[in-house]
């Protein structure tokens, strides 16, 4: 047999099947450090020849360069050197811009030792110099030890080390030691980098609460932005949204416009239909809350959900929005008054007291939509369990909506939903829930490929793509769009047919979706 589907596949590539890669990055890293790899790697921190190696050892100068890239992406610039190298043996721009914000020092005045290997010890220190640079300054426990194995430490490495098992970053093994001095490895430092940029953004998120009045922040005097401004009649209190029948102001958090046409949020669904008109579908969401979705044939393609009979949830995946000067066009450079990028939702954000605005973007870093929510949504823990097969089945709808506005996006054919295709999906989505993994590959050793042709159907060319977010649809869309390979069999131009599979475990969504081009259904 698996002589048999060798041979099938092998004619299939002759006859120019293109086979997508499936949707996860290759990688030698151990199972609990894929996830954390892959992140940083389609943040571009790290490379695919580093995915290839994740278990090597790490030397100072590569975690250097990686810290850099991570601090540039939250600053939302790039850096530039301003002197020569502090150090005799290294003048790696890394290195000099990482001494310069203050994220790094030498082992000695005059050395970095770039090509040593990097040490727990070391680790920590960065970490909280990084930390600090990002204004974040750990606060410590009451212990004077927080491993059995560091009173022979320098005082302010104690102390460091101490920040860091305290704020949950760092921590010691089963045996309750630190191993200051051991070396690390690539996948275990990506993880503490990981951890450490985490519990920035839970925390403090580097700073985004506007604490000043509008008026005093600084203003864009730029030609361009001078002319396509709307003045505001009165001063803007601290906290205060402008309002007036045509609101197109920068200061406009609550409205994000599709088309040039405002939707807000605290609207009342009779003020949304009468704006809108009636929705396509009222969708039941993960959430318990009724959701108006507005299909406009994918083009003009969006949703907001309800509660109390308010929208307090906005989401546009396509490119026709714009919100407080920012539009579709354009990449996170392009994103204005943004106050970071979060790692774990990829995405730019905005947020005030009130409202929290996420810009998705993709694994290139182009801007993918928004999703503009009411703060108190969107810190809350609102998504429920144990959905029912009905509201499943409107998770796989609003999914299949959202491939196929990307499509459109991109002048592709939609797709044809096939029953027996979602039939294979369901089943390895329901698999992977009942045998607790996730992969590609079935418990059985089955591929998607053998899973398909297993219902009797052919297929000139086939991919999958798996995701196993908590939360939302607008979560599986994030991580589609940031994984390159997951949003390339997306937009696979030789695909007609999709099966869309959906399991719940827990709050989370196990996702499989199969593609296929050429595709007939046997009996």
């Amino acid at each position: 047999m698996k002589r048999l589907i060798t041979v099938i596949l092998a004619l299939l590539m002759i006859m120019g099947t293109a086979f997508p890669v499936f949707g996860s990055v290759a990688t030698n890293a151990e199972p609990w450090a894929t996830a954390s790899l892959e992140l940083a790697y389609n943040q571009g921190l790290i490379t695919d020849e580093d995915l290839l190696d994740a278990k090597r050892t790490i030397t100072r100068l590569e975690f250097c360069r990686i810290v850099v890239l991570l601090y540039e992406k939250t600053k939302g610039e790039k850096l530039t050197v301003k002197n020569k190298s502090p150090f005799t043996d290294c003048d790696d721009t890394s290195v000099i811009l990482a001494y310069e914000a203050g994220i790094i020092s030498g082992t000695e005045p005059t050395k970095f030792e770039p090509n040593k290997s990097l040490t727990r010890e070391q680790l920590a220190i960065m970490l909280n110099r990084m930390l600090n640079a990002w204004g974040i300054t750990l606060t410590t426990g009451a212990e004077q030890y927080a491993f059995n194995d560091i009173s022979n430490l320098m005082k302010p490495s104690i102390e460091v080390i101490n920040k860091i098992k305290f704020s949950g970053i760092l921590v010691g093994d089963d045996d309750g030691k630190f191993y200051p001095m051991r070396a690390l490895t690539f996948q275990e430092a990506v993880i503490g980098m990981e951890k450490a940029y985490h519990y920035a953004e839970k925390n403090f998120s580097f700073g985004s609460k506007i604490d000043v009045p509008v008026e005093e922040n600084p203003v864009d005097t730029t030609e361009e932005n001078l002319e396509n401004e709307v003045p505001v009649e009165a001063p803007v209190e601290e906290g205060q949204i402008p309002t007036g029948d045509s609101i197109k102001s920068k200061y406009d958090y609550q409205t994000v416009y599709i088309n040039d046409k405002a939707v807000s949020l605290a609207t009342t669904s009779k003020q949304l239909t009468e704006d809108w008109g009636q929705p396509d579908r009222i969708d039941t969401t993960v959430f318990g809350l009724k959701r108006y979705v507005y299909v406009g044939g994918y083009d003009n393609y969006f949703f907001v959900t309800l509660k109390d009979d308010k929208v307090i949830q906005i989401f546009v995946p396509t490119k026709h929005f714009s919100y407080l000067g920012t539009d579709g066009d354009g990449t996170s450079a392009d994103i204005k008054q943004m106050n970071y990028i979060s790692l774990v939702e990829h995405s730019g954000i905005i947020e005030t007291d009130t409202t929290y605005a996420s810009f998705p973007l993709d694994y290139e870093g182009t801007i993918r939509g928004i999703l503009l929510q009411s703060r108190e949504f969107a810190y809350g823990n609102n998504v429920r369990s144990g959905l029912t097969v009905a509201e499943r089945k409107v998770v796989e709808l609003e999914l299949l909506d959202l491939i196929q506005v990307k499509r459109k996006e991109q002048g592709l054919p939609l797709l044809t939903e096939v029953e027996k295709l979602s039939k294979v999906a369901l089943a390895h989505s329901t698999d992977m829930v009942g045998k607790d993994y996730f992969s590609y590959t079935g418990s059985d050793g089955s591929s998607p490929f053998t899973r398909i042709l297993a219902e009797k159907i052919s297929f000139t060319s086939a991919s999958e793509v798996i995701a196993k977010p908590m939360g939302d649809v607008t979560n599986v869309y994030q991580q589609w769009i940031r994984t390159a390979a997951q949003f390339r069999s997306l937009l696979d131009p030789t695909a007609d047919s999709v099966g869309i599979g959906v399991i719940q475990r827990g709050k989370y969504l196990y996702v499989t979706v199969d593609f296929c081009g050429g595709t007939v259904v046997n009996n």
